[in-house]
């Protein structure tokens, strides 16, 4: 992630930047995905995750995962969740997710 970032720790490089789970191959190396979850009274604001998200998926950083996805956790379903692909928010894919999940039964409509 860019030095400075509001996500970046004492690193010049961002290296120790963690999203929450990781689907990865390390011998290769290959970044398939990353997901950051939050539960909807988090007292950070979720641009820090978005934040994260736009960074880890754009393909001209260090990371470079081919997509993201933000899950936003309320009480009873997942709040309009959100799928980056190149380091911006794909809103057919985010679409087709919440429909995934509203279907069975953990979306906003479910």
């Amino acid at each position: 992630m860019p030095k400075g970032s509001i996500v970046s720790t004492d690193d010049d490089i961002g290296k120790s930047v963690y999203p929450d789970i990781v689907v990865h191959r390390r011998m290769v190396p290959e970044n398939l995905l990353a997901i950051e979850v939050r539960k909807a009274a988090n007292h950070q604001p979720p641009e820090h995750d978005r934040h994260k998200l736009r960074a880890m998926t754009d393909p001209h950083l260090w990371h470079a995962y081919r997509a993201g996805v933000l899950l936003t956790l309320a009480k009873s379903h997942v709040a309009a969740p959100e799928v980056y692909i190149g380091g911006v928010v794909d809103e057919p894919l985010s679409g087709w997710l919440a429909g995934r999940l509203t279907h069975a039964g953990l979306g906003a409509g479910g």
